[in-house]
């Protein structure tokens, strides 16, 4: 396991390097997610058995026997399962095209594998090219003159695809090999051949599906931030519905309307020109009967092309625009509203208050700016992984860090030490208002106390959050990350109000005495925030590991008043009480960390109503039959906690499911659920808490909101 992890680490280290090569624009767009991918897919993969595979691969030969000097194709037949689909040569905004690793014999190679005319899927404005059902590559296999009659030939492949549904993807890997024999001479196949072959009629039908080629080289010419094609094609083609797939992404933006027409004997298309552009642009035509004409286009002077009426309408509106500035104001409201948690209101009102000691209006104003950027940041890095491990196949969602057990731990001991601090057991690092650290490095402070609280603010979505996040996983990269940003952003926005508008400095009290004994009161919600951890921590690991992580909390905690106590004394070396007895310990006890096998599973029991784990096939079964309330929760989540407390498990509740006759099942997110992220996944949430009520008989829920009161959930009980 250890050793799997490094190797992934590795690999994960050489995509980073080779993701700084190329250009922004396309590092925000495509870059980052599928040179993970690309990197990844062996580790994700490796494991996973045929009958587990969601798109099998077989291989088949048009003949078992093949001349020297000559050449016959290899079929490469690709079967997703249902609700699955692969992806053509050039996968468009989203995936990566299938990778072939050839294993041949000398005197045996293999030409460019062709792909059959795609389709497109369009989601959330990310346009992609896909073949839903079965399709069949083809490969040509050519036999040198050297090889001798009578060889068996082996032929292998490794092949790394993508394999996507609605919503996850799973790169997958799958050698595939065949064996045939070299024939005596030409005439001997196909003499072979032509004694009732069974596989022939079969190549030949697949050969008709491949895009044929136009009778003549096209044209193409850019002009401002439209690209115009022109293509040989009789008037008499019908080209309503027809679609250009360019085989090099980044020639045009691939979601952006095409405007077709017909002059004479050309077609000519309009689009918006891609950040890709290459002299010669091939690409497919695909008609509204699926019939693919393949082409090749020069670039040349400008072509006339006039809009007509319906072309000039541009599909790529401000619908998906509007969603993205709609979730910005959502994750910037969200964010606002998380400063009112326990662990980060001490935080917060710490720095607010720190105001009252600056002297200098500009000093306070760059401290506000490296706080929010330390917030951003961290939401940043957050959202980033999301995206990119969601591209990976991994079923995750926000707060997913929240999930392990180490950085659990990590946090237990990071609570501890900010409520020891704040109660004045030492006076270390940046926290210290009046240090001399503190003097020099402020706006460095600053921006580490802004990621800290974006960090230990993450369990849970709030109100105008879910939305937002939700959204941020549907839209394009470079959309999703500004949201991520916004939830950052909306966290710091009081400091930043109170630091930029002097009148609301003027509100704040004098500085005194008194800010010592606010300093104690408000390490009280952090010693309650470190017990809730430990709590957690309970639910998720074994009780000999959570002893070993608060005997670290306690070597820790000493580890740091020592340290403080040099810092007083200029002793040297100030920090080495805090490397040998916070860090070398929790290290340790990370290292210790029990297998999953050993981990305790979260169990959920209610009182007066029959509680189900979630589980989607019984869900589909009960809600046909009887009214159901599903939600989702998480002992790390504050949120759900607090509903759960004062509105689910009250008695009035309870009686009202129960004289109702209402279902109530519960996903517990704890400890991370693959089957209940794909389900928030398909309800556009990417964290907990989700509250939905089913009608009986209905397939759509209603969604509850994220603060419920006990009247809510009985006026539902009663009225459905």
């Amino acid at each position: 396991m250890k050793s799997s992890l490094l190797r992934s680490l590795k690999k994960w280290t050489a995509c980073f390097n080779s993701v700084y090569s190329f250009k922004p624009s396309t590092f925000l767009k495509q870059t980052l997610l599928f040179v993970l991918l690309a990197c990844s897919s062996h580790v994700i993969a490796t494991g996973q058995g045929d009958t587990q595979r969601l798109l099998s691969v077989s291989m088949m030969t048009e003949s078992g026997h093949i001349a020297s000097d000559m050449t016959q194709d290899l079929a490469l037949i690709m079967t997703p399962k249902e609700g699955w689909h692969g992806y053509w040569t050039n996968p468009g905004d989203a995936g990566f095209p299938t990778r072939f690793d050839w294993h041949l014999p000398k005197g045996i190679e293999a030409g460019e594998v062709k792909y059959p005319a795609p389709s497109q899927l369009v989601t959330s404005d990310i346009m992609n090219y896909i073949y839903h059902d079965q399709y069949i590559l083809l490969a040509p296999i050519t036999v040198s003159k050297a090889i001798a009659v009578g060889t068996s030939v082996p032929i292998k492949v490794d092949m790394s695809y993508l394999v996507c549904n609605p919503t996850s993807c799973l790169p997958e890997q799958q050698t595939v090999e065949h064996t045939f024999t070299v024939g005596e001479d030409s005439q001997l196949l196909l003499d072979k051949k032509s004694s009732n072959d069974s596989n022939k009629e079969l190549f030949d039908q697949w050969r008709q599906k491949l895009p044929q080629p136009m009778a003549a080289v096209g044209r193409f010419s850019v002009d401002k931030s439209k690209l115009t094609l022109a293509l040989p094609l009789p008037s008499s083609v019908d080209i309503e519905g027809a679609h250009i797939y360019p085989v090099i992404n980044g020639m045009i933006v691939n979601n952006a309307k095409q405007a077709l027409q017909h002059k004479g004997d050309e077609l000519l298309m309009q689009t918006q020109v891609g950040d890709n552009l290459e002299p010669v642009f091939k690409g497919v035509l695909v008609l509204k009967n699926g019939i693919g004409l393949s082409f090749s286009a020069n670039k040349t002077e400008a072509i006339a092309f006039t809009p007509t009426v319906d072309n000039a309408k541009d599909t790529n509106g401000p619908n998906s625009w509007w969603l993205a500035i709609t979730a910005l104001l959502g994750a910037i409201l969200g964010g606002l509203l998380l400063n009112i948690m326990p662990c980060v209101f001490p935080i917060l009102s710490l720095k607010i208050l720190s105001l009252s000691h600056q002297s200098s209006e500009e000093r306070a104003k760059i401290g506000a700016i490296a706080y929010t950027l330390g917030a951003v940041l961290v939401c940043l890095v957050l959202g980033a992984a999301i995206l990119s491990l969601r591209a990976l196949g991994h079923q995750i969602g926000w707060a997913f860090q929240l999930q392990s057990p180490v950085m659990i731990s990590v946090l237990i001991v990071l609570m501890s030490a900010i409520g020891f601090n704040l109660a004045g057991l030492f006076e270390i690092g940046t926290l210290t208002s009046g240090s001399k650290l503190q003097d020099q490095k402020g706006p460095m402070g600053d921006f580490w106390t802004g990621g800290l609280a974006a960090l230990i603010a993450t369990p849970c979505t709030g109100p105008f959050m879910a939305t937002a996040l939700g959204a941020a996983l549907v839209l394009p990269m470079s959309i999703a990350l500004m949201i991520f940003a916004g939830l950052g952003f909306g966290m710091a926005l009081p400091f930043l109000l109170v630091s930029f508008i002097p009148k609301l400095r003027t509100c704040l009290p004098k500085p005194g005495g008194w800010m010592i004994t606010a300093r104690k009161i408000l390490s009280i919600p952090m010693f309650i925030t470190t017990l809730g951890l430990v709590w957690i921590l309970l639910r998720q690991s074994t009780d000999t590991y959570v002893m070993m992580i608060l005997t670290t909390t306690m070597l820790s905690t000493f580890g740091l008043w020592l340290t403080g106590a040099w810092q007083k004394s200029q002793h040297k070396r100030k920090w080495w009480p805090a490397l040998l007895f916070t860090f070398i310990p929790l290290l340790l006890s990370i290292y210790t960390i029990p297998n999953s096998d050993e981990l305790n599973v979260s169990s959920v029991q209610k009182e007066g109503t029959q509680v189900l784990s979630f589980d989607q096939n019984k869900l589909a079964e009960l809600r046909a039959k009887q009214d159901m309330f599903v939600y989702f929760t998480a002992d790390w989540c504050l949120t759900c906690k607090v509903n759960e407390k004062t509105s689910i498990d009250r008695d009035e509740v309870q009686h009202a499911f129960k004289q109702n006759n209402v279902a109530v099942m519960v996903g517990d997110w704890t400890n991370g659920d693959s089957q209940i992220t794909e389900f928030l996944s398909q309800q556009r949430r990417s964290g907990v808490p989700l509250y939905l009520w089913y009608k009986k008989g209905e397939d759509t829920p209603v969604v509850l909101p994220q603060v419920l009161t006990p009247s809510i959930l009985v006026d539902h009980a009663k009225q459905y």
